[in-house]
């Protein structure tokens, strides 16, 4: 069944590789994982900041400074808040064969690295969230664990289906 305006695929023959970018991100983003936004930033980040300590703070200064720089380091930062790296490990042990485990360790390892040295280079500007009210805090926690209970349901189903469908073909 074609959902969208085109196929998914540039060639139905092909394999992965001619996949188009709206269904590859859509896959990550079921998977909660979000591959493709922010692989690389972590080894981007990692290398100057090693070339040269003082690296990290020229960055956190093209954070504050920037407009175009600071927008894609807060639209990484939000993937990080959707990302759940336990329903991508899920979907590792229901999906994935075993051999391939250790590759999906290494990239879940891979995102806890990123988000590290993305919140040091942002460090200087979290001090806005010390200044949000206790009812501010208090609502955005409850709405985010409603929020976070809810689609890991949602989450664990599909994969549970997926699988399913996997074994079973109709």
């Amino acid at each position: 069944m074609n959902i969208g305006s085109r196929p998914a695929k540039r060639r139905p023959s092909g394999g992965i590789e001619t996949l188009r970018a709206i269904p590859w991100i859509f896959a990550w983003t079921q998977t909660r994982f979000h591959l493709p936004v922010w692989l690389g930033f972590g080894a981007a980040f990692k290398t100057v900041i090693q070339k040269n300590s003082k690296n990290l703070s020229m960055l956190r200064e093209m954070y504050n400074q920037w407009p175009f720089f600071r927008v894609t380091i807060d639209l990484v930062e939000m993937v990080f808040a959707k990302g759940d790296p336990e329903i991508a490990a899920l979907n590792d042990r229901l999906l994935v064969s075993k051999d391939l485990w250790p590759f999906g360790d290494q990239l879940r390892n891979k995102y806890e690295e990123t988000k590290k040295l993305l919140l040091q280079v942002i460090l200087k500007n979290l001090q806005h969230f010390i200044v949000l009210s206790y009812e501010a805090r208090t609502l955005h926690f409850r709405q985010h664990i409603l929020y976070s209970t809810h689609i890991s349901d949602i989450d664990e189903t599909r994969t549970t289906l997926v699988r399913h469908s996997v074994k079973y073909p109709i």
